[in-house]
């Protein structure tokens, strides 16, 4: 009798246990203090009819160990979710740290080629006439005709419940041109979007939209010894 109440007891004090190791897990679960892994620069902010317009994980592509110089241009990668009913469209998009913010594209990104060395035309190389008058083909040559108008950029729109990728990769992105400081890895810039139905995502005072890691680790510097004190040398420990 004795022993059957002392598995009894054991038993019980052994499910206790297990009770408290598992309400244990659920107030301080494993995941708890995880964060995200992308470290770019991320905002929600409700629509004027419900639902939310969200920027996620905005980074500037990363530029090398040194960072973007001043004037330079650095490109943005980010993406843009419409959680709402309707359509919207990304009309404006600028930033307090660059001279502007453009729509660029892949072609944007390849150096652009030297110009070719210029030679004298043949058109151009003047011609002996015996009569001293001017030549035929000046008089009539025609006119310049005008360069065709630059098309207006394709509007930027967001289906309902839908996204927009705008990265290099992607095709088309946003570009800071002419950087009013220079921008280094660990700090960011500001940025400020706004939509057609009157929503604004702008980077919140004391944050920035920061410069992306790199893609693979960067090389680490070669380890030195450190200078021997005078005299040092020879003693014993």
């Amino acid at each position: 009798m004795t022993r059957s109440i002392t598995k009894l007891l054991a038993g019980g004090a052994a499910a206790a246990a297990l009770a408290l190791t598992g309400c244990s897990a659920g107030m301080n679960s494993q995941t708890a203090d995880q964060v995200a892994a992308v470290p770019g620069y991320s905002l929600t902010v409700p629509g004027p009819n419900g639902g939310n317009i969200a920027l996620r994980d905005a980074v500037l592509a990363y530029a090398g160990p040194t960072g973007y110089a001043q004037g330079a241009t650095a490109p943005l990668q980010l993406r843009i979710f419409n959680d709402t009913e309707q359509p919207i469209t990304l009309d404006k998009f600028e930033s307090n740290d660059a001279a502007s913010v453009k729509l660029a594209s892949a072609a944007d990104l390849k150096p652009s080629p030297s110009p070719a060395a210029e030679s004298p035309s043949p058109a151009a190389s003047k011609s002996p006439n015996a009569a001293g008058s001017a030549s035929p083909s000046a008089a009539t040559s025609p006119a310049t005709s005008p360069s065709p108008a630059a098309a207006p950029p394709a509007k930027l729109t967001i289906p309902p419940a839908g996204y927009l990728e705008l990265t290099p990769g992607s095709g088309q992105f946003l570009a800071l041109t002419g950087l009013k400081k220079p921008v280094v890895n660990g700090e960011g810039v500001h940025l400020k979007l706004t939509f057609s139905n009157g929503v604004v995502l702008e980077t919140l005072p004391g944050t920035v939209v920061p410069i992306a890691p790199p893609l693979s680790p960067q090389p680490r510097l070669p380890v030195t010894a450190p200078p021997t004190r005078p005299g040092t040398e020879g003693e014993g420990h």
